[in-house]
């Protein structure tokens, strides 16, 4: 072999070999054309010579910048900072950078945060929305995957099943003797919380109870929130006898709230939560709640995105629902 006196370029490594350029453009990047037997030459020459490919021209050359920005609303939430570890994990082991933008629940700062996704040349946007519309998605050629999030027929998404998540935590508590449920839900225009509500109102009329507008209550998953909300209901003339949460940390507050009124969970009030957090599992809580699988979640959005931005074919939005499951624990009959 001759000399190394330079940089080797791909048209040298593809001389050597005495292959096309393509092949060996096909062989580094590990695409489908090249037998394995081609493949296995191309690296050892490469290795041989000393040849690394460059991955800024790469980037130019392709426009590609193996980035994916990911937009979530809150990274100390468990279950949006637990699939967005699971994003990366996933991103990282197929040779992705993950730029994590968080949205603090503001469609404004959304906005301006996929503006500035969009200017450093992401390759996809994984996004959580703000919002319960996400129309002005349309309007961004970078391919997207939603999260915890359902659209119409343009979008990629992955999602439990959040209308029947609604009706199956209302049933198991109507099915345990509580006659009086509150819904003690999400953020304003947030379809997951519209979706489990309307869930939770099929339940109560299939069963025949009544559905009083005053145990439906918007809060956010927090302790002070779930706080709050209860103690409202519970200072009501007839009181709830259930309440089901939009979060665990909700449901802890409303824990809280119930035991400052002496009542005794479960017996005197049950409480349900969702998205099965660490903390419902410890003794001192053992809280029954909805279970969505959050890192299966992130992990299949990342693939979804990878598949959007490596499909060749034609491609076709993918849509993804999980069922969602209850987790019986002692705060319920």
């Amino acid at each position: 072999m001759t000399e190394n006196t330079g940089r080797k370029t791909i048209e040298d490594i593809a001389s050597i070999v005495g292959c096309s350029v393509g092949t060996v453009s096909r062989a580094i990047n590990n695409r489908k054309g090249v037998s394995e037997k081609t493949r296995l030459k191309i690296l050892k020459i490469m290795d041989d010579v000393g040849y690394q490919p460059n991955a800024v021209a790469q980037s130019l050359s392709k426009s590609k910048t193996n980035t994916i920005a990911l937009l979530i609303p809150e990274f100390s939430h468990e279950f949006l900072g637990k699939m967005a570890q699971a994003i990366e994990a996933e991103l990282s082991a197929k040779g992705y950078r993950t730029l994590l933008f968080n949205t603090h629940w503001d469609p404004a700062v959304e906005r301006r945060m996929l503006i500035a996704a969009q200017a450093q040349r992401v390759d996809g946007i994984i996004l959580k929305p703000s919002l319960n519309s996400v129309d002005f998605m349309k309007d961004i050629s970078t391919p997207t995957v939603l999260v915890s999030h359902t659209f119409g027929d343009d979008l990629s998404y992955v999602d439990i099943e959040n209308e029947k998540a609604g009706f199956m935590a209302a049933e198991y508590l109507i099915q345990r003797g509580y006659k009086r449920l509150a819904f003690v839900g999400g953020k304003t225009n947030i379809s997951m919380a519209e979706l489990r509500y309307n869930g939770y109102q099929k339940a109560l009329k299939q069963y025949g109870l009544p559905c009083y507008p005053e145990y439906y209550s918007k809060a956010d998953d927090s302790i002070s929130e779930g706080y709050l909300h209860t103690e409202q209901l519970l200072r009501l003339p007839n009181r709830p006898d259930a309440v089901f949460c939009m979060g665990d940390m909700t449901a802890l507050g409303a824990c809280k709230s119930a035991y400052e009124h002496g009542l005794n969970i479960p017996t005197d009030i049950g409480i349900m939560g969702f998205n099965n957090d660490e903390i419902a599992d410890l003794p001192q809580v053992s809280l029954t709640t909805v279970m969505q699988p959050k890192e299966k979640m992130g992990k299949m959005a990342a693939r979804m995105i990878l598949d959007k931005i490596e499909q060749t074919d034609e491609w076709y939005p993918q849509k993804l629902l999980y069922k969602p499951e209850i987790i019986a624990r002692s705060s319920t009959k």
